[in-house]
């Protein structure tokens, strides 16, 4: 039985050393991949982050956004805010937005979906961005007089005619 103890004593360093063997190889390639792969993944790393910056182009199309303001019956206040809140959004969003007049070629794929009020509203608290209206209430007043006195010039040219 001595023999028998002595055989199985001496197995289990055999059994240990190369556990640690094993070990130690899973270690050393498992290091030697990370430091070979990190070239890539600092270069995805660079990619990811261009392309977050990258600014990207919607097409406003003012015509459709006049026809939104009169289905929803907006009135110039409320017109001008969101033609406000909606430059602050598109700028937040790096977003550039282009006129659909200014396209040789004409294409819905990049147009801007228009939203109502009370969303662009929440997304600009959200963003923690005060309200623009709220904050400069008299020059929303003066604005509005403005529109409404050139557009009683247009048309008093219009009847002139």
């Amino acid at each position: 039985m001595t023999n028998e103890k002595q055989a199985s004593n001496a197995i289990w360093p055999k059994i240990i050393t190369m556990g640690m063997m094993i070990l130690t190889t899973a270690i050393v390639v498992n290091s030697v991949i990370d430091y070979k792969t990190q070239p890539l993944h600092d270069e995805i790393a660079k990619l990811k982050a261009a392309n977050a910056n990258k600014p990207e182009v919607r097409v406003i199309s003012t015509k459709s956004m006049a026809e939104y303001f009169i289905r929803e019956g907006y009135d110039t206040k409320t017109e001008l805010e969101y033609i406000d809140i909606l430059k602050l959004l598109l700028d937040q969003s790096n977003i550039i937005g282009i006129s659909d007049t200014s396209l040789q070629f004409k294409s819905t794929k990049y147009d801007l979906k228009l939203n109502d009020i009370d969303t662009l509203r929440k997304s600009l608290a959200e963003l923690g961005i005060e309200n623009p209206r709220i904050t400069n209430e008299a020059e929303y007043e003066k604005r509005e007089n403005l529109q409404k006195e050139i557009f009683s010039q247009l048309t008093q040219q219009l009847r002139v005619q």
